[in-house]
């Protein structure tokens, strides 16, 4: 885990790596584990900077295993390569929040979205409504109704938009 936390501050940016659980086995608290399992999960916008944040892990890996006399064991799970969001649909998202006199502001997403697998044959764009004091992906997560109502309008006005815009051309 720290491996992970010592690759993600390596590097400039906004970079994320997470850790989602440790399973260690047997489970006994009295027993030292002969196995454990955690799944690493690396994200950002740069392909690059995920494969040099995976390399760093992996030196380090070797060198814990070199200390303690122990085997790690690395098996990617997902490459999915990051999918940067289309300039001219986040215009459009832009355009149809300012008509309902909303304020925006671009997020970079570098979860591993469903949008990620659409890139591959369509642009893409999101639309993040707020969450209370900005957490996100969390049972702690909250966005009011009248956020979640904003962000379906503002969705709907995308939609009329793209639609005039092709009844246009």
């Amino acid at each position: 885990v720290l491996a992970v936390r010592e690759a993600v501050r390596a590097e400039n940016g906004h970079q994320v790596g997470t850790v989602g659980y440790m399973k260690a086995e047997p489970g006994a608290v009295n027993v030292v584990p002969g196995r454990a399992e955690f799944p690493v999960e690396l994200r950002d916008l740069d392909a690059a900077k995920i494969n040099r944040m995976w390399e760093h892990i992996q030196v380090k890996f070797k060198q814990i295993d070199k200390e303690e006399n122990v085997v790690t064991l690395c098996t990617s799970v997902d490459d999915t390569e990051p999918a940067p969001t289309d300039p001219a649909l986040q215009a459009v998202i832009r355009d149809a929040a300012k008509s309902l006199g909303l304020t925006t502001m671009d997020l970079p997403s570098e979860a591993g979205q469903d949008s990620q697998q659409i890139a591959k044959i369509a642009p893409i764009a999101m639309i993040f409504v707020p969450s209370t004091d900005g957490i996100s992906h969390s049972p702690k997560e909250f966005t009011s109704w009248q956020d979640v109502a904003n962000g379906a309008e503002v969705l709907y006005r995308v939609i009329l938009l793209l639609d005039d815009r092709l009844n246009r051309n």
